[in-house]
């Protein structure tokens, strides 16, 4: 996160705005369990370990709904057979490229 969502100031990886002085914590740390359910979900892919990986990328996906963890959980879907999920979660990735 490089501005603050409430000031838009630029941060300092800071938990709190220097500018409005919102607490940014809780968002901080939403993101970092974001980023670690993207990590397990891709060391499970390397395990082989498809369900664990689509249960860590939907749990990243509904923590941070990048791109990225939109293209995690979409492959993480279509690795188990859930390709409905899949194709919905492409379309809907496509439709924000455009």
């Amino acid at each position: 996160m490089t501005l603050c969502p409430v000031c838009n100031a630029q941060l300092e990886e800071l938990r709190e705005c220097r500018r409005c002085k919102t607490d940014l914590g809780q968002i901080m740390d939403i993101r970092a369990e974001a980023i670690v359910h993207k990590e397990k979900a891709i060391a499970a892919f390397e395990q082989s370990r498809f369900h664990d990986m689509f249960f860590h990328a939907r749990r990243s996906f509904n923590l941070y709904s990048s791109i990225e963890a939109a293209k995690l959980f979409a492959c993480a879907a279509v690795m188990i057979n859930r390709f409905d999920l899949g194709y919905s979660l492409w379309k809907k990735l496509k439709q924000k490229q455009h």
